[in-house]
């Protein structure tokens, strides 16, 4: 269910806004997303940098190697470390790992 939205408008000073735009994109997010971060007091955290993402691919090939020789145990157990990974460093985890 989306939540209902009313139009804002603030006015900053280029430097603010600047700062503003900054702060969004490091974070992967709009700057109305961000705000509402802020005013909802949960600020969000940047994005992991690209090589972060490079390991998470490599942990999930290894896991599919892991469920395709059969070793449920272990890929699952990888599994977990991936997520609790993920949740630490991004505001979400993806939902690669089936």
């Amino acid at each position: 269910m989306k939540q209902e939205t009313v139009k804002f408008t603030l006015r900053l000073p280029p430097k603010l806004k600047r700062r503003l735009e900054k702060l969004a994109r490091v974070r992967g997010i709009s700057q109305s997303q961000y705000l509402c971060s802020l005013i909802a007091g949960k600020p969000s955290e940047a994005m992991p940098p690209t090589a972060f993402w490079d390991a998470m691919h490599e942990l999930y090939q290894i896991h599919d190697l892991l469920r395709r020789e059969g070793k449920a145990e272990e890929a699952r157990r990888l599994e977990l470390s991936i997520v609790a990974l993920q949740s630490t460093f991004t505001l979400e985890p993806e939902q690669e790992v089936p």
